[in-house]
Parts: structure tokens; sequence; C-alpha cells
């Protein structure tokens, strides 16, 4: 059972640094391009980019949240180190860090974004109606910049999990 600690430090990080470098390099890479078409489509593209994103990230997210838990559970009730008096708080504090970081990608973007998600999606609904709105490119921008801090709590969320790795 010991032999399944690696793989599930390994992939519990690479996981989560996956879901933090799409979130950030959608701020910083795909959007500045975005910002340069019309307000209507605009919205559309936006629309196509948060609906092919969102399934992999919160997927990535949520599978670290479970590993990094996971191995929390295992830096504290491991056998081998209650036997001898030797549970290490800090890994495990460092893996439940982790695990939240992780999991705070969900109460971020429903309590800081969510208004702004559901304003974009009702405009990418208008655009195929043809309906048009001038202040687009600033609710993108707005949940660009929300988007690249939600991308840096997941990177956080990395640098903990390797910090407790290397623990």
């Amino acid at each position: 059972m010991a032999e399944i600690t690696p793989i599930l430090q390994t992939y519990s990080v690479l996981a989560i640094a996956l879901a933090a470098g799409t979130n950030i390099s959608t701020t910083i890479v795909t959007l500045p391009a975005l910002l340069k078409a019309s307000p209507s489509t605009l919205a559309t593209q936006w629309k196509v980019l948060f609906d092919t994103g969102i399934t992999p990230v919160v997927t990535l997210a949520m599978s670290s949240t479970v590993g990094f838990a996971t191995l929390a559970y295992r830096a504290t009730y491991n056998p081998l180190s209650i036997s001898a008096g030797l549970v290490n708080h800090t890994k495990r504090n460092l893996y439940v860090a982790a695990a939240v970081a992780a999991f705070g990608l969900v109460p971020y973007t429903r309590l800081l974004m969510w208004r702004n998600i559901a304003e974009l999606e009702k405009r990418a609904k208008a655009a195929v109606d043809g309906e048009a709105s001038n202040d687009t490119h600033d609710l993108v921008k707005q949940w660009g910049t929300l988007n690249l801090y939600r991308g840096l709590v997941l990177l956080s969320s990395a640098g903990l999990g390797v910090w407790a790795c290397c623990n």
C-alpha cells in the first residue's frame, strides 16, 4: 500500500498544475486575442472557451483535491508512523492546505465569478439572436482578471503539494 503514495503525489501535483496552467494561460494567452472581436462575436467565443475549459479544469482540480486529502490522511494515520510515534504534522498540514486551495476553485467561482459568468452566458445567447452589447469587452476583461486570480489559487495548491511531497 505504501507504493501508492508516490503515485498519488505525482498525480495530485501534476493535475493541479495542469488546472492552474490552463486557467492562467486562458487569461494571459487566449483572452487578448479574443478581445479584438466585436461584442457579439466576443460573447460567443468566450462561451466556447468557457464551455471547453470547465470540464477538464474542474475534473483536474477536484481529483487533485481528493489526492491531497488522501495524502494528508496517510501522513497522519500511517500505521508504521503511529507505532513509532513519528506522525508528520507539517506534511499533513501542507497536504490539507493543498487540498483546500484546490477545492477553493468551487467557492471562488461561485462567490466571486458567478454573476459575471451568468451575464456573459446571457450575452452569448443574445449574440446568437443577433443582439450585441457594448460593455461585453469590459465583462470579459473582468472575467479574465478573476480567472487569473483563480489560476493563482490553483497554482498555490500545486506549490503546497510540492512542498509537502519534499518535506
